[in-house]
């Protein structure tokens, strides 16, 4: 059971960090609307590039890459709340493609709509927070139950894997983004 006890450690600790990222994002988000005159739109293209950078990172956690995959075909219960995740994962992408969209018409239009682009924001963020609640308060309590001790062994290799990969990244040399934008600090994974 060592191996269960590794890799709901490893669970915990990366849910913590998601959840501290979030609530960084919002922070910075709603401190900015106090101020809603001042907002500008290299402001909204800045925190939309770190509610994707957060989107990319929630994408890669073990979690989601690893125990829900375990848990899928696990049973009615386990399915159910896969599923709603999933579509709780799918409207938050929905959320981002639509804000993506609204940036750019009013970058063109030069009249940026700033309601219904922070109210976006507002609301991805509002989504994952959903998600991550969820995630924390039925899809891992669920694993617990429901997975083997082999299941259980063969997740914690794959994260010890996973993190024998981690490490490597870690040590070469960053390189700058294919698309040339300057890297956003705020959210780091």
């Amino acid at each position: 059971m060592l191996t269960a006890t590794y890799s709901l450690v490893a669970i915990a600790a990366e849910q913590d960090k998601t959840r501290a990222m979030l609530s960084r994002l919002q922070q910075c988000l709603q401190s900015a609307w106090r101020g809603l005159q001042n907002i500008d739109f290299s402001f909204l293209e800045t925190a939309f590039g770190k509610l994707m950078q957060f989107d990319r990172f929630v994408g890669a956690r073990k979690l989601e890459r690893i125990l829900i995959p375990a848990l899928r075909g696990a049973g009615r219960e386990a399915d159910q709340l896969v599923a709603e995740l999933d579509a709780l994962r799918a409207k938050s992408a929905g959320i981002l493609r639509t804000l993506g969209e609204q940036l750019a018409e009013a970058f063109e239009a030069s009249a940026v709509k700033i309601n219904q682009i922070c109210h976006a924001m507002d609301s991805y963020c509002g989504t994952m927070l959903t998600r991550l609640e969820r995630e924390e308060r039925e899809l891992i309590p669920m694993a617990r139950r429901l997975l083997s001790i082999e299941d259980w062994f063969t997740i914690a290799a794959q994260f010890l894997s996973d993190d024998d990969s981690a490490d490597g990244r870690h040590h070469s040399p960053r390189r700058g983004t294919a698309s040339g934008r300057r890297h956003i600090a705020f959210v780091r994974p």
